[in-house]
């Protein structure tokens, strides 16, 4: 169990449980995704978690880095081939639906 997973798993109600699942499942499918590109930036946003659950950012930092990941990511989404698109698309919408709308609501 990586860092951050035990950082939710202290967490201790039904919508901690809700979005630590969907956070698993949003960088699980992310980390194999077939584009080298988009696992490459799911293990980055993977990384900023565990920073954040070993004491390494604040709640704020890593609410910059998700904020300034997803901006790159979209300027990087305007090169990419259809397929890719999609993928990035979805890293974005899990970085902003579940990091930034629900996980630092709940920390």
């Amino acid at each position: 169990m990586t860092s951050w997973e035990n950082l939710l798993n202290g967490l201790k109600d039904d919508l901690a449980t809700e979005v630590k699942g969907e956070i698993t499942n949003f960088l699980s499918r992310a980390k194999s995704d077939s584009s080298d590109f988009i696992r490459e930036q799911a293990s980055k946003v993977e990384n900023y978690l565990n920073q954040l659950a070993n004491g390494e950012i604040t709640k704020v930092q890593l609410e910059g880095y998700c904020r300034d990941h997803t901006r790159l990511l979209d300027m990087q989404k305007l090169k990419l081939q259809v397929a890719e698109k999609a993928g990035v698309q979805r890293l974005i919408d899990g970085i902003t639906g579940q990091i930034l709308d629900r996980l630092l609501k709940l920390l």
